[in-house]
């Protein structure tokens, strides 16, 4: 019995270690995979990239032109995408609804607002709704704040150049409602710096 135990354990070794191998390697497979489109929270992280470049833009020279200062990067409001924010530990989410005509035009929108996190244990309180911006106005957020430009069907949002926009992350993600996206789930942002300079 001894002799068959003492010839066995090799191969008992050898399928365990085969074993463990093939969990390890599931595993960082698994972890490597990109979430599937309309699966969980980050659902439309895996493409946020490529959205995100075809919606920037340079401004034009007529927003360069404003008294208040702009950074060079816009990105175009589209129906079925939420602009999705981050500074520091609050989050933020806007979703545009319809354009308004007028004198001037405005632009009615979703929000979404979530604070800092309390001691990274209780969750930040959350603030959300639907607000109206004119063209060339502020859209005021918590921590940082945007600018609504009418060109196109739903407009542009611009980034003054101030203060409170340093280091302001965005992205773009496909959703049909500010409650159906996370930006802690975001992959890809965009950061606006310090010195009116915005990358990847």
């Amino acid at each position: 019995m001894n002799r068959l135990s003492t010839a066995l354990a090799p191969r008992i070794a050898a399928i365990l270690a085969a074993a463990f191998l093939f969990l390890v390697t599931l595993a960082l497979v698994l972890l490597a995979s990109p979430a599937p489109v309309g699966a969980g929270p980050g659902f439309a992280t895996g493409s946020a990239d490529v959205r995100l470049v075809r919606l920037l833009s340079d401004i034009p020279d007529s927003m360069r032109a404003r008294p208040e200062p702009l950074h060079d990067l816009r990105v175009r409001l589209v129906h079925g995408n939420v602009l999705v924010f981050r500074k520091g530990g609050e989050f933020a989410a806007l979703l545009p609804i319809d354009r308004i005509p007028g004198s001037p035009d405005s632009l009615r929108y979703f929000f979404y607002v979530e604070k800092p996190s309390l001691f990274w244990i209780f969750a930040g309180a959350r603030t959300k709704g639907i607000r109206t911006v004119a063209a060339g106005d502020s859209m005021q957020f918590n921590s940082f704040r945007l600018l609504w430009g009418h060109d196109g069907e739903l407009g542009w949002i611009y980034f003054p150049d101030v203060r409170v926009n340093q280091h302001l992350r965005f992205s773009v993600v496909s959703g049909q409602s500010v409650d159906e996206v996370d930006p802690k789930y975001t992959k890809y942002w965009v950061e606006l710096g310090a010195e009116s300079e915005a990358g990847f």
